[in-house]
């Protein structure tokens, strides 16, 4: 059975004999880091890989940065090139930042009810979505949570926020935020960071203040874990 009428840039089938499979939308906040990861995941574990996946990448224009914007996007593009019409139980999601910025919690609040009857999932990060990569690297137990949880910026140079430098300096080949490092994406280092997750908040109205990350209940549907 195809899904010719999905109209998606490249069409992907599935063998006749098998059930259609849902296929999960991920829209993002970020142009580079988030995208890729997901990328990276379809292209690099699609033999854990349990749904198709469509990920969307949203652009990185002036002022369409908040998290309305990527919800207007998703609709946006459920409406034009999608056609969506939940034929097949697919899940749509929403990934984005809490930062340290009051105003940015108040614009969350406020698109929350609206994502809850559109049937969005939100997968979010306190503070950034370097900590979700951060518990796959490393063992997070050895630190400082409330350094995590601030995340200031490097010096003496402040190029680079805590989390970043950490990851650079694990990782062999750095980390970048505009060139996204593919070697954190493996099943091992996935695994790991489900379960590191589990040390922190992973409840949306928790994560809006403290640690944690929710990132893991779209990766557990993912690869059905």
């Amino acid at each position: 059975m195809g899904f010719k009428a999905r109209n998606f840039e490249t069409t992907e089938y599935i063998e006749e004999e098998l059930n259609p499979k849902k296929i999960i939308i991920i829209s993002c906040e970020g142009s580079n880091t988030e995208p890729a990861y997901f990328k990276a995941i379809k292209e690099k574990l699609s033999e854990h890989i349990s749904a198709l996946i469509k990920v969307e990448v949203i652009p990185k224009e002036a002022g369409a940065s908040e998290p309305k914007d990527i919800v207007c996007n998703l609709d946006e593009f459920l409406h034009t090139e999608y056609d969506y019409k939940n034929e097949y139980d697919d899940e749509l999601w929403v990934v984005w930042d809490r930062e340290k910025v009051d105003a940015r919690k108040e614009n969350i609040l406020k698109i929350l009810p609206e994502c809850r009857e559109k049937n969005y999932n939100i997968a979010m990060t306190n503070p950034l979505f370097e900590f979700w990569l951060l518990l796959h690297v490393d063992d997070i137990t050895k630190y400082n949570t409330e350094i995590l949880f601030i995340n200031d910026w490097d010096t003496p140079s402040k190029n680079r926020r805590y989390i970043d430098k950490e990851l650079s300096n694990i990782l062999s080949n750095g980390y970048n935020k505009k060139n996204f490092n593919s070697d954190i994406v493996t099943k091992e280092n996935i695994d790991k960071a489900l379960e590191q997750e589990k040390l922190f908040e992973t409840k949306i109205e928790k994560i809006m203040d403290k640690l944690g990350s929710n990132i893991g209940d779209l990766i557990r549907n993912i690869f059905k874990t």
